[in-house]
């Protein structure tokens, strides 16, 4: 992780599974994306073994990985369609 700052390499925040020295070396228990058991991708957070809280907590830092995902292709395409009326 660059900075060792926990910002990612994108500045967006965490990526992985915290195994690293910016994850105090611990698995994240429930968290990650990965394939599940049934077929298709997912988020894979196993809220049987995760209180109320640590759900919430995980949810939250999803939610903001993919509305920086999100301005982060809507400013793209912004800059495309600049590009694009310049021509």
């Amino acid at each position: 992780m660059p900075g060792m700052d926990k910002t990612g390499p994108l500045g967006t925040g965490p990526i992985g599974r915290g195994m690293g020295p910016c994850g105090g070396g611990q698995v994240a228990r429930g968290r990650g994306r990965g394939f599940r058991r049934g077929g298709g991708a997912g988020w894979g957070v196993v809220s049987a073994t995760l209180s109320p809280d640590e759900e919430k907590g995980i949810i939250e830092q999803q939610k903001g990985w993919l509305e920086t995902q999100l301005a982060a292709i809507t400013q793209r395409l912004h800059e495309l369609d600049k590009n694009k009326d310049s021509e």
